[in-house]
Parts: C-alpha cells; structure tokens; sequence
C-alpha cells in the first residue's frame, strides 16, 4: 500500500492559490489512484515533491528524487486559457509524470530505462515508459479531475477546532 505525501515547493504553493487548486485535495487523487495500483501488504510512504514552472516547455519526472515538474501551464493555448482549462491540462500531465513515479517505485523502473534524451527525440513515443505513462495518461487523467471536483464539492469543514 502506498501513501503519498505531496510537497509542493513555493512556486508550486503560488500558483495553486492563484488558481485556486486545492493542494490536500490534489494529494487524495494521487493516493486514491495509488490504492488502485498497489496491492502489496507493505506500506510505503512516497515523498513526492511537485513544482510547477511556466518557462518550461516540457513537464518531468526526475527519478530517484521523485521530483515532478509540471511545465508550461501559463502559455497562451486556447484551451488553457480557462481556470477549468488550466487545471484539466494540470492533471493531465501530473497523472502522467505521477504514473512515471509508479513505474519506479511499484515497477522497479529506473533511470536507465529512459531511451530518449528530450520529448523531441523520435525514440521519445517509442519508450516503453513513455508508452505506458501515456496510456495511464489517458485512462485516468479525466477520472482524476473529476475526483478532484467531486472532493471539492465535499468539504469538510470546522473539524480543526475542538467543540467540547
């Protein structure tokens, strides 16, 4: 079983207030979909660190330090122009880079796998991880986000402070 913590650095923090995304919701996406792929009796808890740069062009998983980065959420795309849009795209690429995650942790998938040097190499496409994160991509990313909108809609609210 696995546990995943989130820790967002402090670009990451500012441009989910900014567009009002919900950080602790986020994380039990990510730990929801985790408790679908693992079945193992052993728990294991994943620090995953997650930052968002909008001068990137491609989002990445670093492995080994389970780092991932979301690029490119503020460009001037049509479809992203949209708070909705914005986080939809959002998703789509965390399930990816989180699925990478997966791969090395639960897979046991390591850096040596990796057969491209950039997202532009023709060998990209023809990765088997690149293949299966797509794959996971496409399978779950809409699942996420609408498990992110169903969490948000049930807030829970008041339970930090003591009523006796």
């Amino acid at each position: 079983m696995l546990v995943i913590r989130l820790k967002p650095t402090e670009r990451a923090i500012r441009y989910c207030k900014r567009d009002n995304i919900e950080l602790i919701r986020v994380q039990a996406v990510l730990n929801f979909i985790a408790q679908y792929i693992d079945h193992r009796k052993k728990i294991e808890i994943v620090n995953m660190s997650l930052d968002i740069d909008c001068r990137k062009a491609d989002s990445e998983y670093n492995f080994r330090s389970k780092h991932i980065l979301i690029a490119g959420i503020t460009e001037n795309h049509r479809k992203i122009k949209t708070r909705k849009g914005r986080l939809k795209y959002f998703f789509e690429h965390l399930v990816h880079e989180f699925r990478h995650c997966m791969q090395e942790v639960m897979f046991n998938k390591d850096a040596s796998d990796v057969t491209y040097e950039s997202t532009d190499d023709a060998d990209y496409n023809d990765s088997p991880l690149e293949i299966d994160a797509m794959w996971f991509e496409k399978r779950y990313a809409k699942k996420a986000l609408d498990l992110y909108f169903a969490l948000k809609k049930s807030k829970v609210r008041n339970v930090d402070v003591y009523h006796g």
